[in-house]
């Protein structure tokens, strides 16, 4: 080959390569690098960003965290049915996603308590026994349904509410909030989770208490006065509040609890009462978004990047998207409403153990629906449900 040919081709060749390099531009404006989970609606999602592209894995998972570890949430039906009664209560159940371990962190009291009552009315009736099924005309029917509201760090929100009927007594029903901690059994006290600040709570739910009941009493509509006519079926049951935010800030949301038929039996909701942020919020804050004050976008900051939720007309569905520093934006998939939350998997980085514990749950997850599932106690499982956050 003559010298200039050759020179010739190693000019091309240097073309092809500045060529394909990409500039500062194409550089600064690549998806950046994420890794993450976010809980929306009653499912989990897994996003995952690199240089080959974005990456989407969606799961009906309810997710915690808790002292670096992560823990799936069920909800489970109790059956303490008779041959001539219905008893079905509710528990809840913490599953270690690495071990596999499923530990239960609440039962309810209600359902228990009447069926012991009924076995003590009712001597000759007996328990059910494996797929034996209740009569079609019970003499008494007790069932609950708890519902997940919300998850900050260790705490869990609930709303537990119960019907029951009796051949000795009118129809009635209730409802109660709570919050569990699922480093142990059962709903807290305020002052587990308000620390020092919680008698200046209790002080400013009384204030509270006293609108909410002038409010009632003065909302001249049809089921206002409804409400009215039910007020001396409720009471302030200490224990029945569940933790939210307020402007960004932790915030305590009581709500009064009755019991009897129609209005009596629902809550009556209080205004929520912010607190001073204790110990343990730093750990969840990391993990909130910052909404816009219309309320249709939330928003996640995190290292150098940011995760941008947009809710539609009817705040049923958002847009998932992420954002680099200089506020571009690569839409990544819809997502249910609310995006409560999200676990940060790229900082500090998620151990091997978690993050292959964390993929199997994903992939488990594909064989959920909606039958009963049965968890290694034995206990029959169904899918967490979610109400709408608590938003203000």
């Amino acid at each position: 080959m003559s010298l200039p040919r050759a020179l010739a081709g190693l000019a091309a060749l240097l073309l092809t390569i500045a060529g394909c390099a990409p500039d500062a531009a194409d550089v600064e404006h690549r998806v950046p690098a994420a890794d993450f989970v976010m809980a929306a609606g009653d499912s989990a999602f897994w996003v995952t960003s690199t240089s080959a592209g974005i990456t989407v894995r969606g799961a009906p998972l309810e997710l915690a965290q808790v002292d670096g570890r992560f823990y799936e949430l069920y909800v489970a039906d109790h059956d303490r049915s008779y041959e001539d009664a219905t008893f079905v209560g509710q528990r809840v159940y913490r599953r270690d996603l690495v071990n596999g371990d499923s530990t239960l962190v609440y039962e309810d009291t209600l359902v228990p308590h009447l069926a012991r009552a009924y076995a003590r009315r009712h001597p000759e009736d007996v328990p059910l026994r494996g797929d034996a099924e209740t009569s079609e005309e019970p003499l008494w029917t007790a069932t609950s349904t708890l519902d997940l509201t919300d998850i900050h760090g260790p705490f869990v929100s609930f709303e537990l509410h119960t019907d029951v009927d009796r051949d000795d007594s009118p129809p009635w029903h209730t409802t109660r909030r709570g919050v569990l901690d699922l480093r142990g059994r059962d709903p807290v006290p305020l002052a587990a989770v308000a620390g020092a600040d919680a008698p200046a709570i209790e002080r400013r739910r009384a204030h509270a208490f006293r609108t909410a009941v002038d409010s009632v009493r003065g909302n001249a509509s049809e089921r206002g006065m409804r409400a009215a006519a039910a007020l001396g079926f409720y009471h302030l049951d200490p224990g029945s509040f569940a933790l939210t935010t307020l402007d960004g800030a932790p915030a305590v949301a009581y709500a009064l609890v009755g019991a009897g038929d129609g209005e009596a039996g629902m809550l009556l909701p209080l205004a929520p009462i912010p607190m001073r942020e204790p110990a343990w919020w730093a750990q969840v804050l990391p993990s909130l978004p910052v909404g816009s004050a219309n309320g249709s976008r939330d928003v996640w900051r995190h290292r150098r990047y940011e995760v941008v939720v947009r809710y539609d007309s009817t705040a049923s569905t958002g847009r998932l998207a992420l954002r680099d520093s200089t506020s571009r934006e690569w839409p990544v998939t819809r997502v249910p409403a609310p995006a409560s939350r999200v676990f940060w998997l790229d900082s500090p980085a998620l151990d091997p153990a978690a993050r292959t514990a964390l993929a199997r749950a994903f992939d488990e997850s594909t064989l959920y629906n909606d039958a009963l599932r049965t968890a290694s106690t034995g206990t029959r499982l169904r899918p967490v449900r979610r109400l709408a956050r608590l938003r203000q």
